[in-house]
Parts: C-alpha cells; sequence; structure tokens
C-alpha cells in the first residue's frame, strides 16, 4: 500500500512527521479504524480524509495518530524552576511579594496538554507555593486531540496514571477517590480553560507569562519547528518564558534567546529588540 498521500495530508492536518523508519505506526495505529470503516487501504483513508465530509473520523485519526505520553510532573525539575527561579523572578519584576500580592494575573499556556496531568501539575505547585497568587492563576490548556482535551476536563484519571508521578501529598490535597481511580478537586478545574488547538493551523492566544510546549516539536520537520516556535514566541509578554521538552532546544531556530537553568532545568527567554523571521 502507497503511504506517501497520507503521510503528506498527516503532516498537513497535524504537523506530525512520519519518517520512513515511522511508517509502521500506520499500521499499528489506524488498523481499527480502517477496519471500522470498511477501509482496504492507505489511499482509501486519504481519500476519506480529503472528503472531509466525516468530521468525527478525521478527529478519531487525529487521536490515533498523535502522541499522548504524558505523566504527572513529568520532568520535575521544571516544576521545581518555575516556582523556585521563574515565578520568585515574575513577581520581582512586577514589585509583588507573597505575602501581600496584587491582583497581577499570572498567565500560562499549556500547548500539547494531552489527558491534562501538565496543566494540572502545574496549578498543584503554585497552589501548594504561592497561595496568595494562586487566585489570579489563569491556565490556557489545549490538545489537538478532542477526546484528550475531553478527559482532562473530566478530570478522572486511573490508578495508574495517578501512581506515575503524583506525591501522596497532593493526592490527598487536590483529589477525591472514585472507582477504580481519582478525580481532581473542582477548586483546580475551574483555574484551567481546556480547549482544542491546533498548532499547526489555528491562530495562536496570547499574551503569557510561561508557556509550556514539551515533547511536541520532536515530531515535526525542521521547518514546522521554526513556524511554530515563532508564533510561540509572539504569544509571549515581553519579558515571558517558553519552557521545551528536556531533549528539545532553540539552536538553529530562532535568534536572540537567553538559555536560562535552575538545576537541571532550562527554559528560554528573548530579546525584546529583535525581528523575529516569518
Amino acid at each position: 500500500m502507497d503511504h506517501k498521500q497520507l503521510v503528506s495530508i498527516i503532516q498537513n492536518m497535524t504537523g506530525v512527521y512520519l519518517t520512513d523508519d515511522k511508517i509502521y505506526l500506520l499500521d499499528s495505529r489506524l488498523r481499527d479504524l480502517m477496519k471500522e470503516h470498511s477501509l482496504q487501504n492507505y489511499d482509501e483513508v486519504a481519500a476519506r480524509l480529503i472528503g472531509g465530509t466525516d468530521e468525527n473520523f478525521t478527529h478519531r485519526l487525529i487521536d490515533q495518530i498523535t502522541t499522548h505520553e504524558t505523566k504527572f510532573f513529568r520532568d520535575e525539575s521544571i516544576f521545581n524552576a518555575l516556582v523556585d527561579q521563574m515565578i520568585p523572578e515574575w513577581m520581582d519584576r512586577r514589585g509583588i511579594s507573597a505575602s501581600s500580592p496584587r491582583s497581577e494575573t499570572l498567565s500560562i499556556w499549556s500547548a500539547a496538554c494531552s489527558t491534562g496531568q501538565e496543566p494540572y501539575s502545574i496549578a498543584m505547585i503554585i497552589r501548594d507555593r504561592f497561595p496568595l497568587i494562586y487566585p489570579n492563576l489563569r491556565i490556557t490548556a489545549t490538545d489537538i486531540s478532542r477526546d484528550s482535551v475531553e478527559r482532562a476536563k473530566a478530570g478522572y484519571y486511573t490508578n495508574f496514571e495517578i501512581q506515575r508521578g503524583m506525591p501522596p501529598h497532593m493526592l490527598t490535597k487536590y483529589f477525591t477517590q472514585e472507582k477504580d481511580g481519582y478525580r481532581i478537586t473542582n477548586e483546580l478545574k475551574t483555574g484551567i480553560d481546556f480547549k482544542t488547538h491546533n498548532l499547526v493551523s489555528d491562530p495562536f492566544p496570547g499574551r503569557f507569562d510561561f508557556i509550556f510546549c514539551r515533547n511536541v516539536l520532536i515530531y515535526f520537520d525542521e521547518a514546522t519547528r521554526k513556524t511554530i516556535l515563532v508564533k510561540l514566541r509572539d504569544s509571549l509578554k515581553d519579558d515571558g518564558a517558553l519552557v521545551l521538552g528536556s531533549s528539545e532546544n532553540l539552536i538553529g531556530s530562532l535568534p536572540n534567546y537567553i538559555v536560562r537553568e535552575a538545576g537541571l532545568a532550562r527554559y528560554y527567554e528573548f530579546s525584546t529588540q529583535v525581528t523575529f523571521f516569518k
């Protein structure tokens, strides 16, 4: 079966670039969907997508082809950097005291948030460390997968998902136990705006103090990465910071950035004097 047309369509739709050594993912991830819709080959899948008449099929394919690997407090060092360095410096620049904060909104975008573990982790650690600032925290959390966003909104996680990274004291404080799992408290839910968003084709929200866009750019080709990174920078406030995955970096992708380090974590700040390429 020829896969080239389908690979091109998937890349245009999602940004996901399937190199030749990753083509096996088409079979492993789309097999059940193709069987359910009686599609015999990749050309028929491509034709179904090009037709554009079955929105549910398109959403299902996007959900199947994109990666949803995540866990609570993934790469713990960046969460420590957030509360030990990034937020304290943000407060200093605005003359805010932790004991008597002004009503300054702290805005954070969790891009490609999957099923919500990242934005909930951000909310929990800020609620713990900066309880007086927390009421002014606004988190926007987005993902291309409609099913993942709905799961994130529900805030329900299995015992297995909870065991992957959740500190016991936060489990007690921010979750209620239900059959075979736990549900996040309404207090945390109400501070997070979950919505579907395509990093390739949708307008970017803004502007934010911090943007987390971790472990997603690795699935895109270089041209798509550069385009998205420019848009992410434009979605930051002038003194904002961008957080990428621990294996990702900006080398060769954007000019005039400063690498900031905090323990094992790193994040990026940008010069306000530079004109970014388009």
